[in-house]
């Protein structure tokens, strides 16, 4: 015995489209409400916000609170997730002006990619080199992780550099919001640049990751940095958030 036959006056798709529109509708929301069911309401919103602007397979989620990098799928999946550091400011706020040693909070896009395992004739090659080839002293601020009389030295990016578009317009907006109410601190009468830079990338100081210890950037193993490369593109959304 067919059940659904028995029980059920079943209409014909091709005579009732509502009814077959109704079956498509439901079948797509229970596939809606599913994804990113492991998440908070604000992260399902942004992640899906994140998604609907980008053509690619993954977002990338980063939790100031938990110190982790998660990789999301499409379907709402946790592919990878990863310890972090970052600024090293106790207050935790979202970046506002350079020097504020605070991690933006927002929507940003990865807008370069820069590795150590590039053709050594290449310019994503060639410029990470230099970077790494600075030397960052303790005087200047930059030093080991609980260690302020020790320079952070070189190598401090290590083997990959991901760049984000901060500032964007949403951090211009905040920026000169606090410039209009003095919110920003001046030098010789200017108030202090908003800042860039920020970026996620390696380090030579794995002492520091899960602990705040960056002037702003996203600090990850050298593993983790390099293994994350298969998940971004050009465009990749990075949601950095305070949760």
């Amino acid at each position: 015995m067919n059940f659904l036959t028995e029980k059920i006056a079943y209409p014909r798709i091709r005579d009732n489209k509502k009814f077959y529109c109704l079956i498509v509708y439901l079948m797509l929301s229970f596939n809606i409400s599913s994804m990113f069911a492991s998440c908070t309401k604000d992260e399902q919103s942004l992640l899906k916000k994140a998604f609907e602007s980008f053509h690619g397979k993954y977002v990338i989620f980063v939790s100031k609170r938990r110190f982790m990098l998660f990789v999301y799928d499409r379907n709402g999946n946790v592919l990878k997730k990863y310890p972090i550091a970052y600024g090293l400011n106790p207050d935790k706020k979202p970046k506002l002006h350079q020097g504020d040693e605070r991690t933006p909070e927002g929507m940003y896009r990865i807008v370069e990619i820069l590795s150590m395992d590039a053709d050594p004739s290449s310019e994503p090659y060639r410029k990470l080199k230099r970077m790494n080839s600075i030397w960052w002293r303790a005087r200047d601020g930059h030093y080991k992780f609980g260690k302020k009389d020790v320079d952070l030295g070189d190598n401090a990016y290590g083997p990959r550099f991901y760049l984000l578009d901060y500032p964007n317009e949403a951090d211009w907006m905040r920026y000169r919001e606090a410039v209009s109410k003095n919110m920003i601190p001046t030098k010789n009468g200017i108030p202090l640049p908003i800042g860039h830079g920020i970026a996620i990338h390696g380090n030579n100081d794995p002492e520091s990751i899960g602990h705040l210890a960056t002037s702003g950037c996203i600090r990850m193993f050298n593993n983790d940095v390099i293994e994350l490369e298969q998940y971004i593109v050009l465009g990749t959304p990075v949601i950095i958030s305070s949760d």
